[in-house]
């Protein structure tokens, strides 16, 4: 069933199980996120507003225990109202916080907790009128009701508050684990039907690919590429099918491109013998007539290029002669170049040698100087002027010193300079001997290239005999090809045969030739009519043992 529908139905298919496993994702993803939504409203708005109140009546219940103690021991009777206001704000405060937590607790285990708290703050609100008597009628009394019954009642209603409070947590925690178990199921939920696209996606897509790759018998491509040849005329293409494929497009086109060739080869193999002889023949004629005109302007050329290399040849000769004697020369002046070199160093280590004898005599000027400035130093006042002079002379001893170091290494280095460059003045005399030795070869190579041009000048002389046979050559096969035009005619009526279904015509290699043979000499078959081998130049009466040079 899947293998009979269309192309666009299957497509239409696949893509439309994807978009609807896509939606499938987004539904659950929403339906999810609402259960999450409302599971994080209940953590926020629900539970731990009132684990807040559970701790704000803990608190404010422990501060109006402090405050009835700070009154029995507070002194200061005119601070006692400040307290006794303080206490009954605390007390209206957490009248009113269990009035919206019994409003606001819904469950059966929440109920019954707010009402215990309701009942232990009733037992403990007739605690306080006697406390406020007591304290304004008798103070021990007061502080004995404080201890043994107030107390004892504040504590239980703490302690009431203190389980309220912790059952209220703990309804905060379950709410907290519910929407992580609600966002765990759904990104479980939404993964696997995730991978469920997926992988259906993957297997719609295999099953459509391979179904259209089945139907073309190949990539889309390949088949494009393979029609387009065959629209332009190309049936050489080599159609690649599958193994067994016999139904596919591409095994028609296969088909189709096989007859066609089939066809056309066997029309080629009957007429390609009379087409061959006579465009042989005639592009033969036409050759040995323009053969015959342009190897007359190739003897003339080739001559003149003689005459230009026979006087290239005595210039090279005369400049290898020049040459020889320039590099004698050279080698004499290099020669000399060295000598003068060794000189130089020899000069140059003198010099050294006296800058050394300059730099003892400043050292020693020196020492003679720091010797006159502590001489100058003893002498006392009568010294002063000679110590001055003394420093100076010991500065330009020291300056003179470091120059003549200088100047020294500078010889040195002017020294090793001067050696390196006689060593390589000595390496240059036998390169020039070579290149003398080189340039008497060249004009050796040059006497031989004149011999050479000799034997050239003969070989044009045969080529003008063969030029002049060319010539009476191609009046006999134009006389030829005369005669076979009626079978060229033939072969033109056969080929209309082969025609185009768009444009009536043969493609351009198998076009019928409505010209006379005489018209068709550039054809590349033509080209065996200018053999210039040794045995074409004996069917054309050129003596055996002449040997042709190559273009």
């Amino acid at each position: 069933m899947f293998r009979n529908m269309r192309v666009t139905t299957k497509l239409a298919l696949g893509f439309g199980t994807v978009v609807a496993l896509l939606v499938i994702v987004i539904l659950v993803g929403v339906v999810n996120m609402a259960a999450m939504k409302k599971s994080a409203d209940t953590m926020s708005l629900d539970r731990f507003p009132k684990t807040e109140m559970t701790n704000e009546l803990i608190q404010n219940t422990l501060n109006n225990g402090r405050l009835l103690r700070n009154i029995l021991l507070n002194d200061d009777l005119s601070k006692r109202p400040e307290y006794v206001d303080r206490v009954n704000k605390y007390r209206s405060a957490n009248a009113e916080i269990i009035s919206r937590l019994e409003k606001s607790v819904y469950s059966e285990e929440g109920i019954k907790r707010v009402k215990a708290a309701i009942a232990a703050r009733d037992a403990l609100q007739s605690k306080y009128a006697q406390f406020f008597k007591l304290v304004e009628s008798d103070q021990n009394q007061a502080v004995h009701f404080l201890l043994d019954e107030f107390t004892p009642t504040n504590n239980a209603f703490v302690d009431t508050l203190t389980a309220l409070n912790q059952y209220m947590k703990d309804e905060m925690v379950k709410a907290g684990v519910q929407a992580t178990e609600s966002f765990e199921s759904a990104r479980l939920l939404m993964v696997s039907i995730g991978i469920a696209a997926v992988i259906i996606a993957m297997i719609l897509g295999f099953i459509i690919a391979r179904s259209l790759i089945k139907q073309l018998g190949g990539e889309p491509a390949y088949a494009a590429e393979v029609v387009s040849r065959v629209a332009a005329g190309d049936l050489s293409v080599n159609v690649v099918t599958k193994p067994g494929d016999t139904t596919s497009m591409l095994a028609a086109i296969k088909g189709m491109t096989d007859k066609l060739a089939y066809i056309i080869s066997e029309v080629r193999g009957s007429a390609d013998a009379l087409s061959s002889a006579s465009e042989q023949v005639s592009a033969t004629a036409q050759s040995m007539s323009q053969a015959s005109s342009e190897q007359a302007a190739s003897v003339e050329e080739t001559s003149a290029s003689m005459e230009q290399m026979s006087a290239s040849i005595a210039q090279n000769t005369e400049n290898a002669k020049v040459t020889d004697g320039m590099a004698s020369k050279a080698a004499q002046e290099a020669a000399e170049g060295g000598k003068a070199v060794k000189d130089t160093v020899a000069a140059m280590k003198t010099i050294a040698d006296k800058i050394g004898i300059v730099d003892d005599i400043a050292y020693q000027t020196n020492l003679l100087a720091l010797n006159a400035a502590i001489e100058a130093a003893r002498a006392g006042e009568h010294g002063k002027g000679f110590a001055v002079v003394a420093a100076e002379v010991r500065k330009l001893a020291e300056r003179s010193q470091i120059a003549a170091q200088e100047i020294g290494n500078v010889a040195k280095t002017s020294v090793a300079l001067a050696e390196r460059a006689g060593t390589l003045l000595d390496e240059i005399v036998p390169s020039i001997g070579k290149t003398s030795d080189l340039v008497q070869e060249i004009a050796a190579a040059s006497e031989e290239q004149t011999s050479g041009v000799g034997q050239i000048n003969t070989a044009m002389s045969q080529l003008s005999q063969i030029t002049q046979q060319n010539a009476s050559a191609s009046e006999e096969l134009a006389a030829t090809s005369e005669e076979m035009s009626g079978q060229a005619e033939q072969l033109q009526q056969l080929m209309e045969f082969f025609t185009l279904a768009h444009n009536g015509s043969v493609s351009s290699s198998e076009a019928p030739r409505s010209q006379p043979p005489a018209a068709v000499p550039t054809r590349k078959a033509a080209t065996p009519a200018r053999d210039y081998s040794p045995a074409a130049g004996q069917l054309a009466g050129v003596p055996a043992g002449f040997v042709r040079f190559k273009d």
